[in-house]
């Protein structure tokens, strides 16, 4: 259940390896350098009502714009995995602790089973290139992760003293998927809290509310919670990803995998101007 990138392996399309749900969610939410988006934000008017549509438009503008600059900033990264019993208590953890530097990226690659991991530092430009070989989906990002539920708009929040926006997303029926990862993310429901203020994604909770068949009646996910914190950091325009935690159990005819993985952000940087110390 590793994911491996090396110079060979990228230049390989028709290599389909399977990947972690926590890796692809930790390559893509945290790494992926967006696509440009065609719409400008534009002032509310008149302080009138958004639109459902209208609310979700500026938050995609808005993420698309968050991902791009953490590619060029500095941070603390650490991510904890860890293997747990049928009742949640840990039976093993792994933790790994590092900085990230403007225009790189980790490469987590995880087998829950066995509980070890490997890293691997990636460039801007060989994210591009694992992208642009089909070796991780762009279906994660908010822009194309919409589309899959149904959205409704649940009012006015409060998170954390921020006045929000809060949307519930559900699946939608036969909705179409072409891998078993896409048919797991068609399944969540949960909510959204969207900022008032700058539209940034400021916490989301997810969860399965039906066990999802992964391979006829050999395999199911029977447990899937999502949750997604941000924060804003100072002298930094937007909040930015604080932490990230997912908890998967998948059970099979010999066994069970079940696995928690936690990743947390902090101390972002801007980089230093040429000259500056």
């Amino acid at each position: 259940m590793c994911f491996d990138i090396s110079p060979a392996y990228l230049s390989c399309k028709k290599k389909q390896p399977f990947v972690s749900l926590g890796l692809l969610l930790l390559l893509v939410v945290f790494f992926s350098p967006p696509s440009a988006y065609s719409s400008s934000m534009e002032l509310r008017e008149n302080n009138s009502p958004l639109s459902l549509s209208e609310i979700l438009k500026r938050a995609v503008y808005q993420n698309e714009l968050m991902t791009k600059a953490m590619l060029g900033m500095q941070y603390q990264e650490k991510i904890e995995i860890q293997k747990l019993d049928y009742s949640g208590n840990p039976l093993k953890t792994d933790r790994l602790e590092f900085l990230v530097r403007p225009g790189e990226g980790f490469l987590l690659s995880a087998d829950p089973r066995s509980g070890t991991l490997a890293m691997r530092k990636l460039s801007t430009q060989e994210i591009q290139k694992a992208q642009a070989a089909n070796m991780v989906s762009d279906y994660l990002s908010l822009k194309n992760l919409l589309p899959r539920f149904a959205l409704s708009y649940e009012g006015m929040g409060n998170w954390h003293g921020l006045s929000s926006y809060i949307i519930r997303f559900d699946p939608k029926p036969n909705q179409p998927y072409q891998s078993k990862i896409e048919k797991l993310i068609n399944s969540i429901q949960g909510k959204l809290w969207i900022s008032n203020e700058d539209f940034s994604v400021l916490y989301v909770e997810g969860r399965l509310p039906k066990p999802v068949d992964m391979a006829w009646f050999i395999a199911v996910v029977d447990k899937l919670d999502v949750h997604y914190h941000a924060r804003k950091e100072k002298d930094i325009c937007g909040h930015l990803p604080s932490f990230f935690d997912l908890e998967y159990r998948l059970k099979y005819l010999l066994g069970q995998t079940h696995v928690r993985q936690v990743i947390s952000m902090k101390d972002f940087k801007l980089p230093l101007p040429i000259g500056g110390d």
